[in-house]
């Protein structure tokens, strides 16, 4: 998988601008006594593919529809592992993508390729000044903002807080250090030995899939480590605190699951579904993964919690975490009333209105623009509040995803093979090295 995403994003970045122009939404004609002008967008947008978001996503673009009836936008969805490879064959095609809602991680490639252009240029000023800037950040590239966040969350722990008082835990003293976590994972344990309903005490997802790489990626940064250095190079991972932070959380994946606490190569999805069955009692994600969790059954908000990864990690780690959010990327190729539209249907996605819904009940999140600040922020997300400000930005690159996708495979090779940690980081180093220099 991880070479088709390469192979993808290498093709999404030779096409030129050129290709990106044709067959695009065609503006009407202004006519004669001044109305507007007919436009449409089209818009890509994986979300569209799962269940617990496209009746949302469907309402959301009909009312807005409704309210300009001079725009029609015109939807395109493939599922999340799909949607780079379906944005290589349409603009070989010809086909134009007007906007993208996707992840912070599909920007450079798309950047570098002329595709998509700076918010900046087609958002209405006092409406852009109102992203935070410490969300806006994490949408740069080469010191050029390429996207829009439409939400945001750091890395935290969803927690079963029915299993976890069962065992005689209360969450008002939920750990703040790795050890005292630990400690917690072995009362767990301990009290759930034996019982087939309870597959997972605390689940951290190790599949060799891109989303994974991003989640481990997080785990490294609580732990006090910098993957990508200011330059866009990887970091020096063989001394000092870079060194230290791998080897310790290279250290905590193998207490998980060489002692049964995680289970191995599971995706975050796998772990949703679980955790919303009640078979697991803690994992790593997210917020948005509650949009998974509570397909499973009605009574998820029963007993979902959430807690910030604790602030003391290991060595030097202060559990902090990547700024994730699901993002709006603007094609480069809009005329001037698609770009009109462009800005008013995420001004519209970036309301009050609109969202309060959709954070309280899908797909739980923090709000990253002060036209939101008045939204009621799902009580599920209480516990994990002192962490959602307690987080840093990484320098995008274009091999992004594949750069992150391979920790996995270091973790792997680490916990499952016998590999030392000094051989497996290097490994990893030569590895990420060759995608970086592709």
């Amino acid at each position: 998988m991880k070479k088709k995403i390469a192979a993808a994003l290498a093709m999404v970045m030779a096409f030129s601008l050129a290709a990106c122009s044709g067959g695009g939404g065609t503006d009407t004609p202004s006519t004669s006594n001044g109305e507007q002008e007919n436009v449409t967008l089209r818009f890509y947008n994986y979300a569209l593919s799962e269940t617990a978001k496209a009746d949302w996503w469907n309402a959301t673009v009909e009312a807005f529809e409704a309210e300009n009836d001079w725009i029609d936008i015109e939807t395109v969805t493939v599922d999340y592992n799909s949607m780079i490879q379906t944005f290589t064959n349409d603009l070989a095609s010809g086909l134009a993508v007007d906007m993208v809602y996707g992840e912070v991680s599909w920007i450079p490639a798309l950047a570098e390729s002329g595709f998509v252009q700076s918010p900046e240029d087609v958002l209405s000023s006092d409406f852009y000044s109102g992203y935070y800037d410490y969300v806006l950040e994490q949408m740069k590239y080469n010191d050029t903002v390429y996207a829009v966040p439409h939400y945001y969350s750091p890395s935290l722990i969803f927690v079963n807080k029915e299993l976890v008082e069962a065992a005689g835990l209360s969450m008002d003293s939920f750990p703040t250090t790795l050890d005292g976590l630990k400690e917690w994972i072995e009362t767990l344990a301990a009290y759930y030995q034996g019982d087939a309903n309870v597959t997972t005490v605390f689940g951290l997802t190790t599949a060799e899939v891109s989303a994974t790489g991003a989640n481990i990626n997080a785990m490294y940064n609580a732990f006090g480590g910098t993957l990508i250095d200011d330059q866009g190079g990887l970091a020096d991972l063989t001394s000092g605190d870079n060194l230290t932070a791998m080897t310790e959380m290279l250290d905590f994946y193998k207490y998980l699951i060489g002692n049964g606490y995680t289970q191995e190569n599971l995706k975050l999805k796998d772990y949703r579904s679980s955790f919303g069955a009640g078979n697991v009692v803690m994992y790593v994600d997210q917020s948005w993964g509650y949009a998974q969790i509570s397909e499973v059954s009605d009574s998820t908000s029963d007993f979902t919690v959430t807690a910030s990864l604790p602030g003391t990690m290991g060595t030097n780690g202060k559990g902090e975490s990547l700024v994730e959010s699901h993002c709006f990327m603007i094609g480069s190729s809009l005329s001037d009333t698609q770009k009109e539209a462009v800005d008013l249907f995420i001004q519209y996605c970036t309301s009050t209105g609109t969202m309060e819904d959709y954070l309280n009940n899908i797909g739980l999140a923090y709000v990253a623009h002060e036209n939101m600040e008045d939204c009621q922020i799902s009580p599920i997300l209480d516990g994990a509040s002192a962490g959602k400000d307690n987080v840093v930005t990484q320098p995008l690159i274009s091999a992004a995803t594949s750069v992150q996708t391979e920790m996995a495979s270091m973790v792997l090779n680490y916990v499952s093979n016998g590999v030392s940690p000094e051989d497996v980081i290097n490994s990893y180093i030569t590895e990420a090295e060759y995608y970086i220099n592709q």
